[in-house]
């Protein structure tokens, strides 16, 4: 599918009085100060029977809205739901192509004491406005809201799941109608059920005759206020196949349950976060890693938090974008240390910002550069251990031998005791470490059917000179330079895949001298500043994107697909088998600050069972699955 993409565009509020959003875009009042509160409740919870099931207790309800707007109908459902004390789980699904800016959500809010408490919790999570997915969780992961921003046309193409409500909101459809188009509603009709239930503020004819030839009987109600009349409609279709191409459909996979017991094999960047991930989701995590926590390549003192980008949105700068975000909002919830700011010497032409999927605020075109004020410095040593304290995990440093399945669950037998212990999940994230690959008896079907390899890299350690000591933030080019940390500046990183030299160390270090050389900080660095070097090995795939989902079984996927892969009639084949509850998060290469944040949230939502928060063509990019499927592909494999 094509990667380009309308850009979102970001809304200012306007305001006709400080309690009434106006858009200057669509002519028109997003609520009315006398009844907006009520009017939402009445309209969209009570009409679409989404209040009904949260007082009813349903255990699971998937509520979905066409147009987020202010946010009043999220922070309505939200409150309702605390109120109901419902024990289960919200999943509310909510589009939005002109997304409105934070600033102006708070000066909203503001003005609304009644929603206090509903707002702190959402700005607190609020992400930088970029097209995709967004995955925030409140109440303890109880209840989830997906923030869909882009078309939502398309993006309900590219998403599976089914919802029991609907919210059909926007502006009046005379004002907004793409936000009631027949084309929009058959996608709605397409994640609809049986019994699935919408309603809208509008009656308008049009609008009830677009719902009809899609699926839905309409009903007229009374309107509220001074609105005569507004609709809701329950379909009467059935739920349709799944959107996903069967060989990464998860019908077939183990899911994890609260309380169930998980291993995490490998305690760097990925290991520690999706063992936090997997804890906040009510899982007993035990993470084994002989090296420590952070021993190996996550072990560097600082490290950097970047934006990746590319002349054209390809899958490695989208995958890259919704992983930083993602990382800006695991800090914030950590409370890690970072020292912000990164200038990018290597953007002189603006052009690909200003066309890229970033907001004009988070970046600043300068002279020398760009500079990026959110990105930054970290140490992930400091990020791997934050991740890791947590009540539900616990560290353990064991050697294991081995990994074998079993009636009871997944058994790991250790090197130095004769015991194995029993889990019901593993997730391997081995790093390029081989070691601790062949430890856990896991060379097959990872490294025997995947092209992963190990790419050596190296950094110095510079003492400050005058014209560097003052620099406070980081320096990117073909390489980078970080201000003073510890007192010593972190010249960065070689990307070695080739053939490993006697005297590499030796070659890399004056490599990375000329690397900080062009940088006016630095132009008279010489060997005699480099105060030492360290050399790490990072676990990289041939398209810089991580392996991320079930551990496949590559004979079952031969027997099973290779016909339908290779052009034949039948292309669905029965949903992919893996080994029950085995898992992968690896191959993050050199970006494993961030993509570990957004992979090990996506595969945590992955094992639950839960609708996964991304593109389904750029899931088809990260699959674990993904290099064995190609080579299906290809004619002549047997």
């Amino acid at each position: 599918m094509s990667e380009l993409r309308k850009r979102v565009q970001i809304a200012d509020l306007e305001f006709k009085n400080e309690k009434t959003p106006y858009s200057p875009h669509f002519r028109d009042i997003y609520f009315s100060q006398e009844s907006g509160i009520a009017e939402s409740r009445y309209v969209y919870l009570e009409g679409s029977g989404a209040l009904q099931s949260m007082l009813s207790s349903v255990p699971e309800i998937t509520i979905s809205e066409i147009g987020f707007g202010a946010g009043f109908n999220f922070l309505l459902t939200l409150r309702e739901y605390k109120n109901s004390r419902n024990p289960g789980t919200i999943r509310y699904f909510s589009f939005e192509n002109r997304p409105v800016r934070k600033s102006s959500l708070h000066r909203l809010y503001e003005n609304y004491p009644e929603l206090q408490e509903e707002a702190r919790t959402l700005l607190s999570e609020y992400p930088v406005l970029t097209p995709g997915i967004h995955l925030l969780r409140f109440l303890g992961g109880r209840f989830s809201l997906y923030l869909c921003l882009g078309d939502a046309t398309e993006l309900l193409s590219r998403i599976n799941f089914h919802a029991d409500h609907w919210y059909w909101d926007g502006f009046a459809p005379s004002r907004n109608p793409d936000a009631f188009s027949e084309t929009l509603f058959r996608q709605v009709a397409l994640h609809s059920k049986a019994g699935t239930r919408g309603s809208s503020f509008t009656s308008a004819g049009w609008v009830r005759r677009i719902l009809q030839e899609t699926g839905f009987e309409v009903s007229k109600r009374a309107g509220y206020g001074h609105k005569r009349e507004c609709i809701q409609a329950e379909f009467k279709g059935t739920a349709s196949e799944p959107l996903t191409e069967p060989w990464f459909s998860t019908t077939s996979q183990k899911r994890l349950l609260p309380g169930m017991s998980v291993a995490v094999i490998g305690a760097g960047l990925g290991g520690s976060a999706i063992a936090r991930s997997l804890a906040e989701r009510g899982a007993r995590v035990t993470i084994f890693d002989p090296n420590g926590i952070a021993g190996r390549a996550s072990s560097n003192p600082t490290g950097l938090f970047n934006a990746q980008l590319s002349k054209i949105p390809n899958p490695v700068s989208r995958f890259s974008q919704l992983s930083l975000i993602s990382l800006l909002r695991e800090l914030v919830r950590l409370g890690i240390n970072t020292q912000r700011g990164i200038l990018r010497t290597d953007i002189r032409d603006s052009a690909p910002l200003l066309r890229s999927d970033y907001p004009d605020d988070f970046f600043q075109i300068r002279e020398e550069g760009v500079f990026f004020p959110e990105c930054g410095l970290i140490d992930p040593r400091e990020l791997c251990k934050a991740r890791l304290n947590h009540p539900s995990i616990d560290f353990r440093n064991d050697a294991l031998m081995r990994t074998h399945r079993s009636d009871s669950g997944i058994l790991l037998q250790f090197k130095d005791e004769k015991k194995s212990l029993s889990f019901d999940h593993v997730v391997y994230c081995l790093g390029a470490d081989p070691k601790l690959a062949l430890a856990s008896g896991f060379r097959d079907p990872l490294h025997d059917f995947n092209p992963t390899r190990p790419i050596r890299g190296q950094i110095i350690f510079v003492s400050p000179i005058p014209s560097s000591e003052f620099l406070s933030h980081a320096l990117v080019e073909e390489g980078y330079a970080t201000p003073p940390v510890d007192g010593v500046h972190v010249i960065g990183a070689t990307y070695q895949a080739k053939t490993i030299l006697p005297d590499q160390e030796d070659l890399d270090t004056e490599a990375l001298l000329t690397t900080a050389q062009k940088w006016a900080e630095f132009i008279d660095l010489n060997r005699t500043h480099v105060k030492g070097t360290k050399t790490g090995y990072r676990l990289s795939t041939p398209d810089k994107l991580p392996m991320i989902g079930p551990l496949c079984d590559p004979e079952w996927m031969r027997e099973n697909y290779s016909s339908s892969l290779r052009g034949a009639k039948n292309r669905f084949g029965p949903p992919l088998e893996s080994p029950p509850g085995e898992w992968l998060l690896t191959g993050l290469g050199s970006r494993g600050i961030t993509y570990s944040s957004f992979g090990a949230e996506l595969l945590a939502e992955w094992m639950n069972g839960n609708p996964i928060p991304l593109e389904l063509d750029l899931l088809a990019h990260i699959h674990s699955a993904r290099f064995f499927v190609r080579k299906l592909k290809k004619s002549g494999v047997e």
